[in-house]
C-alpha cells in the first residue's frame, strides 16, 4: 500500500455539534467533502465548480469515536481503486493521531453534455499517481 497521503486540516465548527454534545454523524460527509475539494484543487488543479468532471456515486462512513468541538481534526485522503469510469477515495479523520472515522467514496467521471458516465480522462493517473494505493495501479 505504498502511496502518499494527502492531508488537510478541517475545522470542527460549533454548528457541527448536536444535542448529544458531539459532532453529528451527517457532518462527517461534509468533512470528507472538504478533504475531497482540497485534494481536487491542489492535486488536479480544479478551481471552479464546472471544472469537476466527476460526481460522488457512493459514500461509506465508519465511526470510531465521538468528535467534539475544538478538537484539531486532520483529514487524510488517498485513492484506493481506479476503474474504467470511476475511482475510489479512501479517508481517515484523526485527532492527534487518534482515528475518529474512516470512509470511502466512489466517484464516477461524468459527461454533463451527454448526461452519461465517461471514461477516466487522459492525464488523471499522471496527477493522481503519488496518491494511488499500490494495489490499484
Amino acid at each position: 500500500m505504498a502511496h502518499d497521503l494527502f492531508k488537510t486540516p478541517v475545522a470542527v465548527r460549533f454548528k457541527d455539534i448536536d444535542a448529544m454534545g458531539h459532532v453529528n454523524n451527517a457532518v462527517y460527509a461534509t468533512y470528507f467533502e472538504e478533504a475531497r475539494a482540497a485534494f481536487s484543487q491542489q492535486v488536479f488543479g480544479l478551481t471552479r465548480v464546472d471544472d469537476f468532471d466527476f460526481v460522488v456515486a457512493r459514500l461509506e462512513i465508519d465511526y470510531r469515536r465521538p468528535l467534539h468541538y475544538g478538537e484539531p481534526l486532520t483529514a487524510s485522503l488517498w485513492i484506493g481503486r481506479v476503474g474504467q469510469r470511476s475511482f475510489t477515495f479512501e479517508y481517515r479523520l484523526e485527532v492527534e493521531g487518534d482515528t475518529v472515522a474512516e470512509g470511502r467514496s466512489v466517484q464516477v467521471f461524468y459527461d454533463y453534455a451527454a448526461g452519461a458516465p465517461k471514461a477516466v480522462p487522459e492525464g488523471f493517473m499522471g496527477k493522481a499517481a503519488p496518491y494511488v494505493a499500490q494495489e490499484a495501479r
